[in-house]
């Protein structure tokens, strides 16, 4: 399980001590939920940087290419949520963001000893991306779940 991965169980565990049964249930279908965006997302993403991702990769390295293209695919799927009327909750956002740097990283043959750490990197510099690209996108309650998330990230890559 890699740091990522224990961070965000470490905050479902959280989140999900002291719920109602029914607040779980509510949960569990909002979960269902998420997971049918989250696969949406992932598809879109794929497709969106299929066509660049060699070249991009190619061109900045393998760190900031792929920092690249996945900050350039969060704000794609973002920009496509406004432009229908809906809302990208931040943690299934971020959790395509992960899995797109992973998916790449490991096509470019990151050896498995080193993946955690060139993960973080790539999403650290991703999400700093993702800010500048994504200004007037967010509302200040979305900016704010973002630069929450943001620090924990930072906090897990400290330890």
């Amino acid at each position: 399980m890699g740091i990522l991965d224990q961070m965000q169980a470490q905050n479902a565990n959280q989140q999900s001590q002291g719920m109602s049964m029914q607040e779980q249930g509510m949960q569990e279908q909002q979960g269902g939920d998420m997971a049918q965006m989250y696969n949406v997302l992932m598809d879109n993403s794929m497709r969106a940087i299929a066509d660049v991702a060699e070249s991009r990769l190619r061109e900045k390295g393998a760190v900031e290419g792929s920092a690249d293209l996945v900050a350039t695919a969060m704000v794609a799927n973002l920009q496509a949520a406004n432009q229908n009327g809906r809302a990208i909750p931040p943690q299934v956002l971020l959790k395509v963001g992960k899995d797109i740097a992973l998916h790449l990283l490991q096509q470019m043959g990151v050896p498995p000893e080193q993946l955690d750490d060139v993960l973080l990197d790539v999403l650290l510099r991703a999400l700093e991306k993702f800010g500048d690209m994504s200004q007037g996108l967010l509302s200040p309650e979305e900016e704010k779940q973002y630069v929450q998330m943001i620090e924990q990230i930072n906090q897990v890559a400290m330890d």
